[in-house]
């Protein structure tokens, strides 16, 4: 959850998901592919005190993080890139989870690289940014104590 909330607390301080903002994320501690369907088991009687729902969506929003770096240093290459394929391929496992809009963002990439249409590609990461990071602060700071 820690690398979670570095991640989002770097998206709401750059204004939304621009580029490099997993660079502070240690991925042999936080590999986002590990926790995208991330599920707890606790015994009986014991909690940990985990939010599996946000770890999970953390983990997705890593990804599009890093997606987004891809498409912006590759532009019209960023198909020929192996990372891009891993990163699409991990979201399309997760088109029914729990960030609706990434079915979305599949089908927008589902086209050649020269075709994407980026006002529609932007206007769906600031989406993204606005109902799963800066809600989850939002409903965060509004509960009562």
């Amino acid at each position: 959850m820690a690398y979670v909330l570095l991640l989002y607390y770097h998206l709401i301080d750059e204004g939304g998901i621009t580029n490099d903002q997993t660079v502070y994320i240690d991925s042999k501690e936080f590999n986002p592919f590990d926790f995208i369907d991330f599920e707890i088991r606790e015994d009986e009687g014991t909690s940990l005190d985990l939010d599996e729902e946000l770890i999970r969506k953390g983990a997705l929003i890593h990804l599009i993080c890093d997606l987004n770096d891809v498409i912006g240093e590759f532009d019209e290459d960023y198909k020929d890139q192996i990372f891009t394929n891993k990163i699409i391929g991990a979201l399309k496992k997760c088109e029914d989870g729990p960030i609706e809009e990434v079915a979305k963002l599949i089908m927008l990439l589902d086209v050649p690289e020269s075709e994407l249409d980026y006002p529609k590609y932007h206007e769906l990461l600031e989406s993204i940014f606005e109902v799963h990071v800066k809600g989850f602060m939002h409903r965060k700071l509004a509960r009562k104590p």
